[in-house]
């Protein structure tokens, strides 16, 4: 039986709220763990009732296995001061949540270490987990997280920034339409309840016919009609609902003019080695 990895942790910024306090098969063969000070670094040991507080980066020497979760603005000055004490070739480096890809622990990745970095799903109650870099520290995480039942989604190559959008849009370009197909129909006469019932009925109808069909789902014909009968209203719309109207008026042409997304497709990153360092700019 393989003998799991010994592990140390880098902590900062709240890191005794973070999903790792939540993962047991980390938790279980923690090892030295550091902050800012050594009365931090015993804080967030305590805090996780695992692992030992210590006050330098020596303890890391005999870890396999290093998780740093910090504030991202931190990132790079951790890893210039672990890559100047702790002997890093062959390591496996873990940066948690983090918007930038791996190459952010360039200065580890230089030394030797193989990174990734690591990102719990909005949304998902810590059940589902995405993570880039290389591949070595993504079998591990996998193994790991499914010791805790957890699911990793494996990011192709430089392909974070669409993962970042996915989620941008999702969680937050989805709300000025879910507010305005609600506020519309309040304005003709439905009650909060009603308007919200409504419209998450309908959202999660096309959500599932996407899921069944993809683009094909989307009624063309049908939107195109009903787009008429809206702007033949518009002046009405403006009227009674100011803050709606805008949303048939930017873009909408352009998403009816071509297909349901109103974009080529996304093409995905070409497959490379995954432990190159590739700068990308996040969105």
């Amino acid at each position: 039986m393989k003998v799991p990895l010994t592990t140390g942790l880098v902590g900062a910024g709240g890191v005794n709220q973070s999903f790792l306090a939540r993962l047991p098969a980390l938790l279980g063969s923690l090892g030295p763990v550091k902050g800012s000070s050594l009365r931090v670094s015993r804080r967030i040991a305590n805090g996780f009732k695992a692992g030992a507080g210590v006050d330098g980066y020596f303890a890391f020497r005999d870890c396999g296995l290093i998780w740093i979760a910090v504030p991202e603005s931190m990132v790079s000055t951790v890893c210039a001061d672990m890559s100047r004490a702790v002997p890093l070739r062959g390591k496996m480096v873990v940066v948690c949540d983090v918007l930038c890809d791996s190459f952010i622990a360039s200065p580890l990745q230089a030394e030797g270490a193989r990174v990734a970095t690591l990102n719990c799903i909005p949304d998902t109650a810590e059940k589902a987990f995405v993570a880039e870099g290389h591949r070595d520290v993504l079998a591990e995480l996998r193994k790991l997280l499914a010791r805790d039942c957890r699911q990793l989604i494996e990011l192709h190559a430089v392909s974070k920034p669409l993962y970042l959008s996915g989620v941008f849009l999702a969680r937050h370009m989805l709300f000025p339409w879910i507010c305005g197909a609600t506020e519309s129909l309040r304005a003709a006469g439905f009650t909060r309840d009603q308007a919200t019932s409504a419209v998450q009925a309908m959202g999660g109808r096309a959500l599932r016919a996407y899921a069944k069909a993809g683009t094909k789902a989307w009624n063309r014909v049908e939107a195109k009609r009903l787009h008429r009968e809206i702007l033949r209203d518009l002046d009405a719309i403006r009227f009674t609902g100011p803050s709606v109207a805008p949303l048939y008026t930017n873009q909408l042409e352009r998403l009816l003019a071509g297909d349901s997304t109103g974009n080529k497709s996304v093409r995905r990153p070409a497959q490379r080695e995954t432990h190159v360092i590739a700068k990308v700019v996040p969105v």
